[in-house]
């Protein structure tokens, strides 16, 4: 029963990518969209509504506007962004580190660190920092980000398909595992 729901996972978003193509790989790519690029590489291999060029293209533009949303925010309403960030405590001092020591660059790798986008983009536009340099920054990570996931699917399309269906097939024996393994660590301390 657990098996099958979790395997209907992704056939839902398969479902809406191939019925609505490029609308919900744009909505996919304002929040945060690593699994929707990959499937929609993945079915621009197949031949199935998308192109690879034209995904790159969507990605970029749904990433670039999404980043943007919370630039200003942070920018605009600081108050509300920092009381935001309250909740990710530990997270923020290490982002705030980040920035200091690796400057706009972080803003391209953020992307690639499970966690971090919201907090990073909401504390740059807090930090004031300067719009153009955001911009620059911000257009080289998201065409850094489209390329990797969408080449992902791509090339490697059933592969990752796959891997992914095996993590969903095996993710509640995963959960006990990891589970039992922090269970048993802290009965040990």
């Amino acid at each position: 029963m657990w098996e099958s729901k979790i395997l209907s996972f992704f056939e839902y978003p398969i479902h809406l990518l191939l019925a609505y193509g490029y609308t919900t790989l744009f909505i996919w790519c304002l929040l945060e969209g690593e699994i929707g690029l990959m499937l929609s590489g993945w079915l621009a291999s197949e031949g199935k509504v998308f192109t690879y060029e034209y995904v790159v293209i969507v990605a970029i533009i749904g990433a670039v506007i999404g980043d943007h949303v919370l630039y200003i925010l942070g920018r605009f309403f600081k108050t509300n962004a920092e009381e935001w960030l309250k909740k990710y405590g530990h997270k923020s001092e290490t982002i705030s580190h980040w920035f200091g020591y690796w400057g706009g660059f972080v803003i391209v790798f953020e992307r690639f660190i499970y966690g971090t986008h919201i907090p990073v983009l909401l504390s740059v536009g807090i930090s004031g920092y300067p719009y153009r340099k955001f911009l620059v920054f911000d257009l080289l990570g998201s065409v850094i980000w489209a390329l990797a996931f969408v080449s992902a699917g791509y090339f490697f399309g059933t592969h990752v398909i796959n891997f992914i269906f095996f993590i969903q097939k095996n993710i509640l024996w995963l959960v006990i595992v990891v589970g039992f393994i922090l269970f048993y660590r802290q009965t040990k301390e």
